[in-house]
């Protein structure tokens, strides 16, 4: 009887989406020979189904959340298809579908407490700028900016509660990857930069080395150093699960993640993510020494990816040793001199506002008043700190980096138990999959010390993930101890 009403229910079930799919595909068939722009009907269309999917099951509407955020759809529709902003009411949904989950369902997820303590203690530091910011807009667009970011951590923590959930978000930021790698890549082997791919592949004319300017792939977040960063992270988690996965389909869609994603680092010609890898695989390394099958396999692959390097890149990389060779060669390079202006002006910043800071948001408004008297930077423009750490010192002082580090430990600290309980216990496939995931967060990480924080929704969604890592691999466990007990019963 269960198992006829379980078969019924999915029948209904079924013939629901269809009738709802029907509805969707005939509304808006009728929309686009309405409207002015029929991207509106496409775009209304998609946001239904993914309010559909989210409703019925909101684990798959998170995989859904994160594939949003990584890839920047809703900005990208926003900015070059005048589409209002889907992020926004796609969250609120999730939000209103988890509290009804809970207060009907009465499924309520564990162990998040903590991590929206963390995220809320910064985000009291960033509500606290609004009361001595010089410039009140700035610190008010980063406290509306927050909310949003730091409700996306939270519901991450709040709904990956399983490892099944978690591989789900691992797979959506690889398909993320791939789909914005793919077209990079296209990109930087044809040389085609002429097509933006409606805003996924923008490409920026900049500095390369020296006075010689060139194209830099900047994906769908506009800035080669930042779409490097963001897809930094996702190679080392693609080449774990190419080693690893047993089934040729999964490993095809990993090792393709893997190339789509390198090679957009490489067409994005970012020293600072050049820096950053050598730093992840030292961390991995350091971690988990590879097997000599894994050399092996990792020589054959930076043989290929060396294939598609341009020589550009590779004169761009060799001046990374001129930042050692004191104040002339610094001056001597372009980009050096005006590195090195915003990264003394922010420890001056912190030197003068030490407890508070001058406000998030805020260090642009200072900036020239200390760039004059450094001599380094001859642009009269508002600036940016171009280091994560000294940004959150110059912003928000003592308070913001005591906040700012205790989350950033508490978040390498729960990735690297997780990844040692479950190797203990025997479970290297999860505990793997762990170690590729703080390897690409310290990537990350390590980035951040080139740049600042301008795209910080890369950042919280990497923190909602590590934050509910440890109670993945507490789920893990639990279930291990079950089986086992239950086959010695």
């Amino acid at each position: 009887m269960q198992e006829y009403s379980s078969s019924r229910d999915s029948i209904w079930l079924y013939l629901s989406f269809g009738f709802a799919a029907a509805l969707i595909g005939v509304i808006s068939g009728l929309l686009i020979f309405k409207l002015e722009n029929p991207l509106f009907a496409i775009a209304g269309a998609i946001a239904i189904v993914f309010a559909l999917i989210t409703v019925t099951n909101v684990e798959l509407g998170l995989l859904a959340l994160v594939f949003m955020v990584y890839t920047r759809t809703s900005d990208v529709l926003m900015k070059f298809h005048d589409i209002p902003s889907i992020a926004k009411p796609y969250i609120a949904l999730l939000v209103v579908t988890i509290l009804v989950r809970w207060i009907v369902g009465g499924q309520v997820s564990q162990g998040w407490g903590r991590s929206a303590i963390l995220v809320g203690a910064y985000g009291l530091v960033v509500f606290s700028s609004l009361l001595y910011a010089a410039d009140f807009d700035f610190a008010m667009k980063a406290v509306l900016n927050f909310l949003k970011d730091g409700v996306i951590a939270v519901v991450l923590v709040i709904l990956i509660q399983d490892g099944k959930v978690f591989r789900g978000v691992i797979w959506a930021l690889l398909l993320a990857g791939i789909f914005v790698g793919t077209i990079s890549a296209y990109q930087g082997i044809t040389g085609d930069t002429g097509n933006d791919f409606g805003g996924f592949g923008q490409v920026g004319y900049q500095n390369i080395i020296g006075e010689t300017d060139g194209s830099r792939l900047s994906g769908p977040v506009g800035d080669p150093n930042f779409y490097a960063q963001s897809m930094l992270v996702l190679i080392p988690i693609a080449l774990n699960l190419f080693l690893k996965e047993k089934k040729w389909f999964p490993k095809a869609i990993a090792g393709w993640a893997f190339l789509a994603s390198t090679l957009a680092v490489v067409f994005s010609y970012s020293r600072g993510a050049a820096i950053a890898a050598v730093i992840m695989l030292l961390f991995s390394m350091l971690h988990s020494p590879p097997r000599l099958t894994d050399v092996l396999v990792g020589i054959l692959l930076l043989v290929l990816i060396i294939s598609f390097v341009p020589n550009p890149y590779v004169e761009r990389l060799a001046t990374i040793t001129d930042i050692f060779g004191g104040r002339n060669a610094v001056v001597g390079e372009v980009s050096y001199r005006g590195r090195a202006s915003e990264v003394i002006a922010a420890w001056l910043m912190f030197i003068d506002h030490p407890i508070f800071g001058v406000g998030v948001e805020n260090y642009p408004v200072f900036y020239q008043s200390y760039s004059r008297k450094l001599g380094l930077d001859p642009r009269l423009e508002q600036r940016q700190a171009h280091n994560l750490y000294l940004q959150v010192a110059a912003e928000t002082g003592l308070a913001g980096i005591l906040v700012f580090g205790g989350l950033l430990m508490a978040m390498l600290r729960g990735m690297l138990q997780a990844w040692r309980r479950l190797k203990n216990k025997g479970m290297t496939l999860y505990a793997d999959l762990i170690l590729s995931t703080a390897t690409g967060i310290v990537g990350y990480l390590a980035a951040a010390m080139f740049i600042h924080g301008a795209y910080p929704r890369y950042f919280w969604l990497l923190a909602g993930i590590a934050l509910a890592i440890p109670q993945v691999a507490d789920k893990l466990l639990e279930k291990a101890a079950e089986e086992r007990n239950a086959i010695s019963i």
